[in-house]
């Protein structure tokens, strides 16, 4: 039997003891993460629990620690569900809640049983959380145990994955078990899946803005420049205007968009750039077919961007009742957060880089935003300084930032060439959060802890120690 069959199997009675729940009448409590994956999680049980008649209540929470125990303890319901997190936390949630759970998760697990916990994660059957399936895929799979008409939920299912940047295999696809989702989807003629130009906001995004916004790849002369972008487009001869509207990439022929990938090759060979680079511009693109033309939902990466916006600024509602096909003053709020996270990072980023904040130590880099960096969207700030380049030594980024309950939020980032050399950040986090009092976990490749803030000096040198530790053992 397959990894991906022994993965399958493990689901069947997690969702005997849902059915059995719904059946009986009992209060369900769904407790889920508040990114992209999360909410696409919950949105995916929300849809089931409906369905169903279900009796449930349904969260969208920054960290599973125990307060939130606590609190679900008071609470007293009879079924609890965590989605996108609940693996790394096995132990505490046994001591504490007596009820059944059921834990739907990709991240790294502890090795750990309770006879009232039914645990279900691909990593325990051999199958990669951190790239083949996002707790979202989980969520769906379980779904389809459910009932299999909720095959129609697949989008939701790949959502989470995108989200969550899963997008790893040749030419920015997705793989692994999540091409089955991805398959049930395009069956049911609710995905259209194609190789292209790989801009974000190819549903939305005016075009020259969309290249002026791109930094990955870096194009000489135009990223950062809309006017010379616009001068450009001029110059292949590709009209920006359709009437009064701006076209956007999808509103293009498909000449005209062999034409734009040929003449930007040909720019970026004559400013210096080397074939990786241009490679680059070419992806695979997710268009959700049910979703309305030329809005953010219809394209998979701009719709993963827009719920996590949602979470990432206190609004998880909001992007749940997005998940739940709420188009209406649900999507309107979530497109006015969307803007403001976008500046919200964008000010993080300033303030990094012109402060110069990055610092290089032996193994790691650090940056240690305290309260100038909302601890929301630190680990997309670390993300975007690695994935620019301009961090020249192969090394993880640990960020840190203060939290509102005067803990230390940490979030890091690894290379795929240290994965591949042994690294797994998600141990690392848990080892060295543990150590001073905190706790943490996460995939190899991205992790994050919680820990005390008169700890951060001793954590970080755990980290740096640790880092090293693990490469030189694979040397």
């Amino acid at each position: 039997m397959s990894n991906s069959d022994n993965f399958f199997n493990s689901i069947i009675p997690a969702s005997n003891l849902f059915t059995n729940h719904v059946e009986k009448g009992s209060y369900i409590r769904l407790v889920t993460h508040n990114d992209a994956d999360g909410l696409s999680s919950g949105g995916i049980l929300a849809a089931c629990a409906v369905r169903m008649g279900a009796r449930f209540k349904i969260s969208s929470e920054k960290k599973l620690d125990e307060k939130l125990i606590a609190r679900l303890a008071e609470e007293s319901p009879d079924l609890i569900v965590f989605s996108d997190f609940g693996s790394a936390y096995l132990e505490s949630i046994s001591e504490t809640l007596k009820q059944d759970i059921i834990i739907l998760d990709h991240h790294m697990p502890v090795e750990y049983e309770a006879n009232n916990i039914i645990h279900v994660s691909p990593m325990l059957h051999g199958v990669d959380g951190a790239r083949e399936i996002a707790a979202s895929g989980v969520c769906y799979f379980f779904a389809k145990a459910l009932d299999p008409a909720n095959v129609n939920l697949a989008c939701l299912g790949l959502l989470g994955a995108l989200g969550d940047q899963q997008d790893s295999g040749e030419r920015k696809s997705l793989f692994g078990l999540n091409s089955i989702i991805e398959q049930d989807a395009i069956d049911k003629n609710m995905l259209k899946k194609h190789v292209g130009l790989i801009f974000y906001g190819y549903e939305t995004r005016p075009i020259a803005k969309a290249i002026a916004y791109t930094t990955l790849p870096y194009i000489p002369g135009l990223s950062g420049n809309e006017s010379n972008s616009v001068a450009f487009l001029k110059e292949i001869g590709i009209e920006i205007l359709e009437g009064d509207k701006l076209k956007a990439l999808a509103d293009l022929t498909d000449d005209e968009r062999t034409n734009l990938f040929s003449a930007l090759s040909n720019h970026m060979v004559s400013s210096g750039c080397d074939s990786s680079a241009i490679h680059q511009l070419i992806g695979t693109i997710y268009t959700f077919k049910l979703e309305e033309q030329s809005t953010p939902l219809r394209g998979g990466r701009e719709f993963g961007s827009l719920i996590n916006a949602c979470g990432r600024m206190g609004k998880p509602g909001v992007g749940l009742s997005v998940c739940l096909g709420d188009r209406g003053d649900a999507m309107i709020e979530a497109q006015e957060v969307l803007a403001g996270y976008r500046i919200t990072i964008a000010k993080a980023l300033d303030w990094v880089q012109m402060q110069d904040k990055v610092e290089e130590q032996e193994h790691i880099y650090v940056i240690t935003a305290e309260n100038k960096v909302n601890d929301t969207v630190i680990g997309v700030v670390s993300g975007v300084l690695l994935g620019q380049g301009i961090l020249k030594a192969k090394k993880p980024i640990v960020a840190t930032a203060f939290t509102e309950d005067d803990q230390l939020k940490v979030s890091t980032r690894g290379l795929d060439e240290l994965v591949k050399a042994g690294l797994h950040m998600g141990i690392i986090m848990q080892e060295a959060a543990e150590a001073v009092g905190g706790g943490g976990g996460g995939h190899d490749i991205a992790a994050g802890a919680y820990i005390p803030r008169n700890k951060e000096r001793e954590f970080l040198e755990n980290v740096n120690r640790l880092v090293e530790k693990t490469l030189n053992a694979y040397e």
